[in-house]
């Protein structure tokens, strides 16, 4: 029987509040990782430049290109993303870092 959501939500928020919860660069051969859980050692590692990267590619050619079909957009920007190395998404992370800024206030996606 599945759990529902809310009790998974609460079970989820307690491990989380455990602890041993790290940002690093994760490395794979071929892959982009966003994420590891080494079971040893109890921790989870996040990488969130993949995830970073994908998203800005994802709206700068929304931008650059505004007559693309959602579709289109999500699937250049996987391919984009597949298409790089390493080093080239965090590139690209770096460069997200540097030129953003940070609102105080929402904006709404309505």
């Amino acid at each position: 029987m599945a759990v529902p959501n809310a009790a998974l939500l609460r079970t989820l928020r307690a491990e989380l509040k455990k602890g041993g919860i790290h940002e690093a660069p994760l490395r794979a051969k071929g892959w982009h990782v966003d994420g590891l859980c080494d079971h040893d050692k109890g921790a989870v590692y996040i990488d969130p430049a993949p995830q970073v990267t994908e998203t800005i590619l994802h709206e700068v050619l929304h931008r650059r290109f505004p007559r693309w079909g959602e579709k289109r957009v999500d699937r250049t920007a996987k391919r984009l993303l597949r298409s790089m190395t390493s080093r080239q998404a965090r590139w690209w992370y770096r460069q997200f870092q540097q030129l953003k800024t940070t609102l105080a206030k929402s904006v709404s996606a309505d």
